[in-house]
């Protein structure tokens, strides 16, 4: 692609003036000046012609998932199969991926090929492409530009950071135990509820040989949880109350906490659903095991903070949802006194409630998250306060110290 740049335009006006000019009084001068534009213009022309012959280019990535504020390696080999040395070439690559910037200035000898590093750093979490590359180079006088494209996409997912939390303790009412409510799992569990066709991709150890044998056909086993403990994590993306920029945003911690609780939940056993209204609704039901853990993180990564569905009407959306044997953990910065209301209601239903405070005015916000925190506090809700710069594992190792003592009905014996 040819792109003149604004000192082609001036030097085509200043070469009309002179034509006009020289016309006019017939001075040998501007007749010169004339020629001198014109060897400028084409002088130009085919040097960033000559400087992009004989050139390719390929890319490798060292990785297409990343948690965010990692990085992209991304190795570009350069060719160039003309006996024309090149000088001056911007290699940069064309992400859509937010903040990225890079690029290298390289120079190649002739019918040589020599490898380049870019650096792709994740700086908010979501879909992008990496890849393909732009090679381009302007004249000494700087009157054109051109471009080629190289290499091929590929698609990039960034991932929310996780954190382990060690210190972030699991009350002993959140853990599994037999029950007569049963949920059904796409994990093998002690408890085998039911038979099914077998499934490309089940193991063995699910098939069940003796029905297999009756029907002539592979069959293979259901398992459900065993238990109707589960933990519903709800990660508020309403837009008109998520501040901050990039990495440094109330949005990429609430991502960022709700993986990490996700992890923390699930490896102790238990099944954790996640709830979030975005641009659209995202929901995953309540199961365990990795490849579970993995569905709820791609979830989160593909979350945009672009909802208007406020806290409370999520809360009344998904209220059937959740028993008395369900533990809700709510990650929000609104200040808003009617979602902690709504926690009123489920907590007479004996649904158990931990709320992560995302202190918004820490971010840029008029307003302060923690206005919300006394009426928390009445209901004996455990909360965890993370601002801009903490220390997630840290934040969430300490409760408020406003809830008030004794308050706290979700069990004073807890495990790490």
């Amino acid at each position: 692609m040819i792109r003149p740049k604004r000192r082609f335009y001036l030097v085509v006006g200043l070469f009309l003036i002179t034509a006009v000019t020289a016309t006019a009084t017939g001075f040998h001068l501007f007749s010169s000046l004339l020629f001198i534009l014109l060897t400028t213009v084409v002088v130009s022309f085919l040097w960033n012609w000559l400087m992009l012959l004989g050139i390719t280019a390929s890319t490798h990535l060292s990785n297409t998932h990343i948690e965010n504020g990692n990085f992209i390696n991304e190795k570009v080999l350069v060719k160039n199969s003309s006996i024309v040395p090149k000088y001056g070439l911007e290699i940069r690559d064309l992400t859509d991926m937010p903040g990225y910037n890079g690029g290298v200035v390289a120079n190649l000898r002739s019918r040589s090929s020599s490898t380049f590093m870019l650096k792709l750093t994740a700086r908010k979490r979501g879909q992008y492409v990496a890849g393909s590359i732009e090679i381009a180079n302007i004249d000494p006088f700087g009157l054109f530009r051109f471009e080629i494209t190289c290499g091929e996409n590929q698609e990039i997912l960034v991932l929310p950071r996780i954190h382990n939390l060690p210190d972030f303790h699991i009350t002993n009412a959140d853990l599994s135990g037999d029950s007569s409510i049963r949920k059904r799992s796409s994990t093998v569990t002690p408890h085998a509820s039911s038979v099914r066709d077998y499934a490309s991709g089940d193991s063995l150890s699910r098939v069940h040989w003796g029905t297999s044998a009756r029907m002539g056909k592979l069959m293979s086993k259901e398992f459900d949880l065993g238990s109707a403990s589960e933990v519903w994590i709800i990660s508020d993306l309403d837009r008109s109350v998520n501040f901050g920029y990039m990495e440094e945003s109330t949005d990429e911690y609430a991502a960022s906490i709700a993986a990490s609780l996700s992890k923390k939940y699930i490896g102790s056993n238990l099944p954790v659903g996640l709830i979030a209204y975005g641009e659209k609704r995202y929901f995953q039901p309540a199961d365990t095991g990795a490849g579970h853990l993995n569905r709820l993180i791609e979830y989160l990564a593909m979350s945009r903070c672009e909802g208007d569905t406020l806290l409370e009407s999520v809360l009344v959306n998904e209220e059937p949802l959740w028993t008395h044997l369900t533990t809700l953990v709510l990650i929000t910065s609104s200040p808003r006194i009617q979602w902690s209301i709504s926690l009123r209601a489920l907590a007479r239903r004996g649904v158990r409630t931990i709320v992560v405070l995302i202190e918004a005015n820490s971010f840029g916000a008029s307003f302060n998250t923690t206005d919300v925190l006394s009426d928390l506090n009445a209901i004996g809700v455990p909360v965890y306060i993370v601002r801009k710069g903490d220390n997630i594992p840290h934040a969430l190792s300490v409760l408020s110290s406003n809830v008030h003592e004794g308050a706290n009905k979700f069990g004073k014996e807890s495990v790490g």
